[in-house]
């Protein structure tokens, strides 16, 4: 449950969305915070982001409930309202004969990961 906003503050400004493009899918997601931690040392810079779509051909599915993910940041591109948009209004949740979002998502990142 979001915390309660006080009067007379400012709301949280919204957060970037980004995509993921995979060979057969594009994962969006919220990016909460960038890690440029030990970058110096070669690691590489980190995302904390939060899967909001998963985009299958013309399937689209809500990620809402699977869990945040730390994931290295090469790869994300900037997504836009233009092309969001239309999809969170098509986005549904799995039908019982599909895999469940958080496998779906498993599924993406292996196979973004293996390539």
């Amino acid at each position: 449950m979001p915390a309660p906003v006080e009067v007379g503050s400012t709301p949280p400004s919204p957060r970037p969305i980004l995509a993921l493009p995979g060979s057969q899918a594009t994962l969006y997601v919220e990016l909460i915070q960038a890690s440029l931690h030990n970058l110096a040392a070669g690691s590489p810079a980190l995302l904390w982001v939060r899967p909001l779509l998963l985009r299958q051909g013309s399937q689209v599915f809500n990620l809402r409930a699977t869990s945040d993910l730390l994931w290295p940041a090469a790869g994300f591109v900037p997504a836009y309202a233009e092309e969001v948009l239309p999809l969170l209004e098509q986005a549904r949740d799995p039908a019982p004969h599909e895999l469940p979002a958080r496998q779906q998502l498993q599924a993406f990142l292996r196979q973004v990961w293996r390539g």
